[in-house]
């Protein structure tokens, strides 16, 4: 009978709705908190306060769609990051075609000397096949552990850009310069090492050295007297006979200009001859008087040449030889002869 009037009466039906209300209610109080919730969550990814209740009610909250406005936002942030991302892809496409480019094999190791990077001319000289990062760098550039003289481990300890020239490795000779790449906090996180080969100068440097020295060897064991004079007039070069006939040492060379050591009365005739060899001129049959460091006369003849470098005289070369008779009588001259000839030089 209850039920029936209270169905009569409209109360059970009011009591039906005020329940189903405070349902709604509830869901829209728990709508309303995920949504600012999730809300705050994405202001907070992008780097953004999160809200407080004051600057958006729940009514607000609502009506104004943050979570549509922070979508937007990542939209164009994405949209940002693509087209960073497109600059950077073509910024290291920049960057390996320089290295590509380079005649060097360089090298970016991390500080545990893992490769991180290197160039084509890398893979020519070093000749490994596949991907060499990750792998360390003793394993392809050096082939051994701990090697001797380690660029990496000494601008690791000095923190400073190091050179190593005429390194040995793989069978050829390189010259190695190496930097750090250092952080703003000033520590080391990459050394950038650069490998030039030098194998095809060296050997043709060891060549020039080898015929230089044979070279020495002949004119050392000739019996004339050979010299090579700078433009100045300082000795850059006379071989042991020509020592060993003037009684001068490599001290006093160093410090004798050639016209020093030729007698006073051949030194403006002398003087004329190296003008004019400066000048491009040639020169025929030369004869003059050097005077040995003990004031001894020794007239000889023979000629003088000038080398040019570039267009500019670099060097006179004479080769000369005693004058016989003369230079005989000059060698055995008496004590009062040879103190003549040292008051002329002296004068």
């Amino acid at each position: 009978m209850k039920s029936f009037f209270g169905n009569l009466s409209g109360r059970d039906e009011i009591r039906r709705l005020r329940r189903e209300n405070e349902e709604l209610a509830e869901r829209e109080r728990k709508a309303i908190a995920y949504i600012r919730e999730k809300t705050n969550h994405l202001l907070t990814t992008i780097g953004t306060l999160p809200l407080r209740h004051e600057e958006l009610d729940d009514r607000s909250l609502l009506e104004v769609d943050p979570i549509g406005i922070v979508c937007d936002s990542f939209e164009q942030i994405l949209e940002h990051m693509k087209e960073v991302n497109a600059e950077l892809k073509l910024a290291h496409d920049e960057i390996q075609g320089i290295f590509d480019c380079s005649d060097a094999a360089i090298f970016v190791l991390d500080t545990s000397m893992n490769i991180q990077a290197s160039n084509s001319q890398a893979r020519k000289i070093f000749a490994y096949d596949g991907n060499p990062i990750g792998k360390t760098c003793d394993e392809i550039i050096c082939r051994t552990k701990y090697p001797e003289g380690c660029i990496f481990t000494s601008i690791i300890a000095s923190k400073r850009a190091e050179r190593r020239s005429e390194c040995g490795r793989v069978g050829r000779w390189f010259n190695v310069h190496g930097a750090p790449i250092k952080n703003r906090f000033g520590d080391i996180t990459h050394v950038v090492l650069f490998y030039t080969d030098i194998t095809e100068e060296k050997r043709v440097l060891d060549t020039l050295r080898e015929r230089e020295g044979m070279y020495d060897l002949i004119l050392d064991n000739a019996s004339d007297l050979f010299q090579s004079i700078a433009i100045d007039g300082s000795i850059n070069y006379v071989n042991r006979a020509w020592r060993t006939t003037l009684g001068y040492t490599d001290d006093d060379l160093a410090t004798l200009s050639i016209f020093d050591v030729i007698h006073p009365e051949s030194v403006d005739h002398c003087r004329e001859i190296f003008m004019r060899l400066l000048a491009g001129a040639r020169s025929g049959p030369v004869s003059f008087s050097f005077v040995t460091k003990h004031g001894r006369i020794v007239p000889v003849t023979g000629s003088v040449s000038c080398n040019f470098r570039d267009g500019k005289p670099y060097a006179t070369c004479g080769i000369f030889h005693i004058m016989s008779g003369v230079g005989q009588d000059n060698a055995t001259a008496g004590p009062d002869k040879e103190s003549r000839a040292g008051g002329q030089r002296a004068g």
